[in-house]
């Protein structure tokens, strides 16, 4: 059956206001109508000003807010604050913190970039198939678990999964004042964020110079190589990470 030239026209125009209505257009924006072919229609007034764009507030970086500085010096008592304190540097991404684990002067340091999401329900660093691991980088190395202390640059979780470049610097500060409590014999730094806020250098770059960690005039081994969760991601980097860690690999395992 054919359709009449006006039925066809209809059906067409149907289609169209159909369409425009699923999009959510459901009512014309002017009562005139508007030739959009028209040439538009010179301007005879200027603007008194210019139109200024809005300029978006500075945000202040979270983990940044803690300015006092008046971080605890006695060891147990700095464990229980990173746990319990949101204001401390690296504590304020999210509600939930993951807390460091480990001794007084233990032989070797270890610090990550932020926690893992097994580490957050956990209330501990370490913990879920990241920190398995970890344990079992640092068993092959010949450090048994008490010998080890393990904390982060940030206790808290960022939403975006990675620190605020800005927030850096005050980090890498509260993460020294952690190195002069716990008093480690070595360092073991993971992930290029702790490089970068610890030893100044990018990790690549700091894989190939080797830099030594100058705490308070004292000179630690500082060994920067790959994350565990980039490990994860990236088996074919083990090897290579494997070769970084021969630096703090204990002697009677060698």
């Amino acid at each position: 059956m054919q359709v009449a030239p006006q039925d066809r026209g209809k059906i067409l125009a149907d289609s169209i206001i159909g369409w425009w209505h699923d999009a959510g257009v459901d009512y014309l924006c002017r009562e005139a109508t508007t030739n959009w072919l028209d040439e538009p229609a010179a301007s005879s007034t200027k603007l008194e000003e210019p139109i200024r764009r809005a300029t978006p507030s500075p945000i202040a970086p979270v983990a940044a807010k803690s300015v006092s500085k008046d971080w605890p010096t006695d060891f147990e008592t700095l464990q229980n604050v990173i746990a319990s304190d949101a204001s401390l540097p690296g504590n304020g991404y999210s509600p939930a913190r993951a807390a460091p684990h480990g001794t007084q002067a233990p032989e070797l340091m270890v610090l990550v970039d932020f926690p893992e999401e097994a580490d957050l329900a956990a209330g501990k660093l370490g913990s879920g198939p990241i920190g398995q691991l970890l344990q079992a980088m640092l068993k092959a190395c010949g450090y048994a678990p008490q010998s080890v202390h393990l904390s982060a640059l940030a206790h808290s979780r960022p939403a975006s999964g990675a620190l605020p470049p800005q927030d850096i610097p005050i980090l890498g500060e509260f993460a020294r004042h952690q190195i002069k409590v716990a008093q480690p014999g070595r360092l073991l730094l993971l992930g290029s964020a702790v490089s970068e806020a610890l030893l100044g250098e990018e990790l690549m770059s700091a894989r190939a110079n080797l830099p030594d960690f100058n705490q308070d005039g004292g000179i630690l081994t500082a060994v920067a190589t790959f994350h565990p969760r980039t490990l994860l991601a990236r088996p074919v980097l083990k090897a290579q990470a494997w070769k970084d860690l021969q630096r703090i690999v204990q002697k009677d395992q060698q």
